[in-house]
């Protein structure tokens, strides 16, 4: 038998060998991360002087949506399309046009070689509607140019988007550009309301007898500073998935009565203890999937600590789970979150109501279902007497491939255009847009502008004051432009790669 002494400093040592082993490892894997980021050199497409213009007057049209067809201001979405047939001619002139459902637009742009895959690109025209004109610096459908910035609803969210693909495709056509691969140019209606008049029904058309597109670009990622700590230079998310959606409806039942005999439990409480749990208990964040590949084009990119914390996930995934739940922003790419977005109870303030009802919504993870998201509501909420009812629901979309021709592309596109050194990395849209509806026919469906998004802009997007940088419009014309050249240089299904003149 070892003397006591002999044994405790054979643990030491042990664990002194097992320590300086890990310590290894994570030098050696901090160290080995290589770069993923596309060499490029920066090109300056040509940008109208009147672009800005043409948006600021494109978002005094009040193209607001509604959830009910039969309320929308049909003639605005008219008017909006009547502009754009008069500012962009010789897209309106070379182009097919097709009305979907009315007030949905699908332009088609024939290529040189009918028999290739095609390209999309997504916008959408209708806004949500405005609380508070007052609360507004210049009035949301002013379209005002001031201090650098063209303000109005829709400025960011999404005609922007909208303007700049045509504006791309009317320069390229003046130079008598004709692409490779037929161009598609969707432009929904109802986005913000779902999208299953627009953005589903243009999709259905543009899938329709097989057709699988070798690119879709809808709105979704931008340009960010400061995303995530240890990262100096801007970061172009570029969303490969999107979130699913559910919204369910919570009821609680409880005696009613007067203000001043109130019973021991209400309605309320019974609600309010309901809601407490399903934030105190959310479903459970993964460094999976999206997420994972977000990390190994950013560790790389990230100053010490973070690379070696990115590097080595193996050990660090319960810190890492702990800084990136520290912002919202970040919170939202690893889990579902959960949020109560609507509560109704009462009818006067010395009456207790006989039932609460609250609308909780939640933002689901690619690989889990809605299924699993109200199962995981009911045993949260087992023992109390609420029940729970989904009201809306779509499932995650697919999520598109990473290491592609078609992921190196946009990359290479963003890099070429933007005036800063920016990382490129996947990334899952903590929401959805009508870019799901591709999501089964295309593994190249990516979500993506190249406008700046700090945080105070944030809030602009469905807020007060939206508004977008007049530089930054114009990069974002200069991006769908560089986007039509290099899409002409996408392989085709042999493998082969065009050349520049296709």
């Amino acid at each position: 038998m070892l003397p006591d002494w002999l044994s405790g400093r054979r643990l030491l040592i042990g664990t002194g060998l097992v320590l300086g082993g890990v310590l290894a490892i994570v030098a050696v894997r901090t160290g080995q991360v290589e770069s993923r980021q596309v060499q490029t050199e920066p090109v300056e497409p040509t940008v109208s002087p009147g672009a800005p213009r043409r948006l600021a007057e494109a978002l005094t049209i009040r193209t607001i949506t509604e959830r009910d067809p039969a309320e929308l201001d049909s003639a605005a979405f008219r008017q909006f399309y009547e502009y754009a047939a008069r500012s962009f001619p010789a897209v309106h002139s070379a182009l097919d046009t097709t009305h979907v459902n009315g007030l949905s637009r699908l332009y088609t742009w024939r290529g040189r070689v009918p028999s290739l895959a095609p390209i999309v690109l997504m916008a959408h025209v209708d806004v949500v509607p405005i609380e508070d004109s007052s609360a507004w610096t210049h009035l949301p459908f002013e379209g005002r140019i001031s201090d650098g910035h063209v303000w109005g609803r829709g400025a960011l969210d999404d005609k922007a988007s909208a303007l700049g693909i045509l504006e791309a495709m009317e320069a390229l056509l003046n130079r008598d550009v004709t692409p490779r691969r037929t161009v598609h140019v969707a432009l929904g209606h109802d986005e913000e309301v779902g999208g299953r008049r627009g953005g589903r029904a243009l999709a259905e058309r543009i899938t329709a007898k097989g057709v699988s597109p070798a690119l879709v670009v809808d709105e979704g990622g931008a340009i960010a500073r400061g995303a995530l700590p240890g990262l100096t230079d801007p970061l172009a998310a570029v969303g490969v998935a999107g979130k699913g959606f559910l919204s369910l409806s919570l009821t609680a039942d409880g005696p009613g009565g007067h203000s001043s005999v109130p019973p021991f439990r209400t309605s309320i409480e019974v609600l309010n203890e309901a809601m407490t749990r399903l934030r105190a208990n959310p479903l459970p964040s993964r460094l999976t999937g999206v997420a994972d590949a977000m990390f190994e084009y950013l560790a790389p990119e990230l100053t010490l600590p973070m690379r070696t914390l990115l590097a080595n996930r193996w050990l660090t995934a319960p810190v890492l789970r702990a800084v990136l739940n520290r912002r919202p922003a970040t919170r939202a790419t690893i889990r579902t979150t959960t949020v109560p977005t609507r509560l109704d109870a009462g009818v006067k303030d010395n009456v207790i109501p006989t039932q609460a009802r609250a609308v909780v919504n939640f933002r689901i993870l690619p690989g889990q279902s809605v299924d699993e998201v109200i199962a995981h509501v009911r045993a949260v909420l087992d023992g109390l007497s609420v029940q729970a009812e989904p009201i809306r629901s779509t499932s995650p979309p697919s999520v598109s491939k990473i290491e592609t021709p078609a992921f190196r592309m946009m990359q290479r596109t963003i890099g070429q255009v933007t005036a800063d050194s920016v990382v490129v990395a996947p990334y899952l849209l903590p929401g959805r847009t009508d870019s799901g509806y591709y999501a089964d026919h295309s593994d190249a469906v990516y979500r993506f502008v190249p406008y700046q998004l700090g945080p105070d802009d944030r809030s602009r997007i469905h807020g007060p004051n939206e508004r977008i940088a007049v530089d930054d419009y114009r990069t974002v014309v200069q991006f769908y432009t560089q986007l039509l050249r290099n899409a002409d240089r996408l392989p085709t299904a042999s493998g082969a790669e065009a050349g520049p003149n296709g």
